[in-house]
This record gives structure tokens, sequence and C-alpha cells, in this order.
């Protein structure tokens, strides 16, 4: 049987268990037959494989208590020592542009109907018509990566009066399915920061937990000026994709130390202000930013291929995914956390997706970046730190050479 010591779990292969039975029954008689096909073989082989299969389950047993071997339920288990849950799927979200009379308010919940899916959207909030448009926040109204390409979402599915048309100016931000084990390894590694001290690090714990929470960022300026970025003095601007207006405005109440301020009167888009209470109960106001998002769009070329078009979108779905969550597939040595808010889409990142479909069938000959589909010539695309970089199947084309 497995053994459990100090050193960690030793335990015997089919191969080794059944090298080590034929040899006892063979000190007992030289001459027994054992062979494969006789029923003392038959038995031999059957014992081995069940003492085999025994072992087997004691080093997963073994294994299961370690965050980066546990899989399933005891990962989720301890998770929740670090508390935290694994996280359902997320909803896609977008930001609209209503037109209408001036005064016409929109009101939470307002759906939204998507041109070439069918899909709901509803709007994150309440909205009031200002010089004939607003601009509001949606979320869709089904879990997973629904594409939101833009000017698809532009459908008034519940009728408000004054109101005229909606269109998305930008691709969503895709949802994500249930929480990958990789992925909520990697959220509670960071995640031990949460009954930390350090208050960056403790409210970005804090708001990862948030459900629907797709990613955050929190720029802080210590200085005595505003900085490059627009942030003011003494200050933090927090970035937050996905997630319920008031779950996000409760959690940074209950991490944010005073006399830090949250640039509440910035001229950031997407700014999100409302009042919550603190966990005592106590009254305070709240600031954050939805990230504004950049459609990217990619052109790739594979040369000496052997692959079919019908290999086409898996490698297109291979590159979404991993603008998501990274490269799921590695343990490690592979980024696995996508493309964050702040950072630049780089054409150099998405080699490892494609190339993971590709293998030894052929090889990228060149990988272009662009914002539009007229002029998809970049290998970086510039983010600015308040925005997202998003890829949309529909924008991703690959081509055979």
């Amino acid at each position: 049987m497995a053994e459990i010591n100090a050193a960690g779990v030793k335990g015997k292969s089919l191969a080794e268990y059944l090298a080590e039975m034929q040899s006892r029954y063979l000190d007992i008689d030289s001459g027994w037959n054992i062979g494969p096909e006789t029923p003392d073989g038959l038995q031999i082989a059957a014992w081995c494989e069940t003492l085999a299969n025994l072992d087997e389950q004691v080093t997963f047993a073994y294994q299961s208590v370690d965050p980066q071997s546990a899989v399933g339920q005891q990962l989720d288990r301890i998770a929740m020592f670090s508390g935290i849950n694994r996280q359902a799927a997320t909803f896609s979200t977008a930001t609209v542009n209503f037109t209408g009379v001036n005064g016409t308010i929109v009101p939470a919940g307002t759906q939204i109907r998507n041109r070439s899916t069918d899909t709901l959207w509803a709007t994150d909030g309440g909205v009031i018509i200002s010089g004939g448009a607003a601009s509001i926040g949606v979320t869709c109204m089904e879990p997973g990566a629904s594409i939101g390409s833009p000017g698809d979402l532009s459908i008034i599915a519940t009728p408000v009066g004054g109101l005229q048309s909606v269109t998305n100016v930008a691709a969503a931000s895709l949802g994500q399915d249930e929480e990958t084990d990789q992925a909520l390894r990697v959220r509670r590694n960071d995640s031990v920061a949460l009954p930390g001290s350090n208050q960056i690090d403790s409210l970005y714990a804090a708001l990862g937990n948030v459900t629907g929470v797709k990613q955050v960022r929190i720029f802080e300026n210590a200085e005595d000026a505003t900085d490059a970025d627009g942030v003011t003095a003494h200050s933090m601007a927090i970035l937050v994709d996905g997630g319920a207006d008031a779950d996000i405005l409760r959690a940074i109440a209950s991490r944010k130390n005073p006399g830090c301020g949250l640039n509440r009167d910035s001229a950031f888009p997407n700014k999100v202000n409302g009042d919550t209470t603190t966990p005592r109960g106590q009254p305070v106001n709240i600031t954050f930013f939805r990230p504004e998002l950049v459609t990217a769009f990619v052109h790739i070329q594979i040369a000496g291929s052997t692959l079919s078009e019908a290999d086409k979108p898996t490698i297109i779905d291979e590159v979404v995914a991993y603008s998501l969550l990274g490269f799921q597939s590695a343990s490690s040595g592979f980024n696995r956390e996508g493309f964050r808010i702040g950072e630049n889409v780089a054409a150099g990142r998405l080699y490892t997706p494609v190339n993971y479909i590709v293998a030894g069938n052929g090889y990228v000959q060149s990988i272009q970046l662009g914002l539009d589909a007229l002029t998809i010539n970049s290998q970086v695309l510039p983010i600015a730190f308040n925005q997202l970089g998003v890829l949309d199947p529909e924008n991703i084309t690959v081509e055979y050479v």
C-alpha cells in the first residue's frame, strides 16, 4: 500500500505490483505457470490492479490538500479557507448610447435586444436623456460569452416614451463560464490579501470576490499633484469590469481607509457614484469606474497548413478564451489572466493560443491588430489606464496562405 510520511506520499505502479507478486509466486515454485492467460495469472493481475488503484487514490487524496493539485470540490473547500467561493458564470457587459427627448427617464432594467444573436441585455441603472443622448452600462441576461459587436445592441425591447434609438459603439466585454480550477487558483492566491492591512491589496481581493466581477484594477496617486493619467492627488481610481453596482460600492466601503479620495469629480468616463454604508452601518459616498471598452480587430495568417475551414472557429475561440483568461492549458510559464484593464493588446501574446491549435499542421506567419476592420496593420494596440481591450469572435479573421 501507499505510504505517507514526512517526505510525502509514495505508492507503487501496476507494473511494480505485478513484478513483485509474480516474484513471490515463483519463489514458492519456480515452475509455477503464471502466464497472463492462466487462471493464476489472471488472479494476480486482478489483485495487482486493485492494489495499484488503491495507491493511486491515496496519492490523489494526499495531493488534494495542495491548492496547486486539488481539483473540483476539494479545491472549492481549500478556497473557502481563504473566504472565497468558486465564481458562477459571469455575464457579458457593454455600454450603450441612447438618443431621445430631453428629460426622458430610462429606468433600470430597460431591455435591449441584440439584433444578431437575439439575446436580451438590461441596463445596469437608470439614466436621464440630456442633450438628446445618454450612456449607460448594460448586462446580458444570459451567462457566458454572449457577443455584442459594435452596433449589435440596437433594438429597444422595453418601450419607453421619448426613447428613440440605442446602439453600442464598442464591442461587449465577454462574460465567462463557471470559474475553472486554474482561474480559481489564481484568484485564491490574490485573495489571501483579503484580511491584509495593505489597502490596495485588500481592496483588490474584496472586489475580486464580488459576484459577477471579471477583473479589477486600482490606480493610486500618493503624490501632491495630479498624475499623468489624470488621477488626482492623494486618491485612487478604481476600475471594475462586471458585477452589480451596489455590491461593488459595498465592497469598496468595507475596505477603503479614510482620507483617500476616489476621483468623484473627475472627467473619466463610465463613472459610478453612489451612497452605501460600511460594515458597521456608517453612511459613505463611493465612486468607481467601469473600463472604457476598446474593440480589437485581429487578422491571423497561417502558412503551410493542413487545417481546414472547419478549424478556423476553433482557432478564433481559443484566441478569445486567451484574451479573457490567459493560457489555461499550461500549469506554469504562461500568462493565465488574459488582457487586463489598462494593458496594451499585443499581437505577440496571441501566438500562444494560435500555435496551441495549429501545432504541427503549419505555422503562424503573422498576426496583425487594428481598431477597425480597414486598418489591421499594428503589432500593439495602445490601451489607456482606464480602458480594456476586448476581442470579439466576429472581429477575428483567419487566413491560410
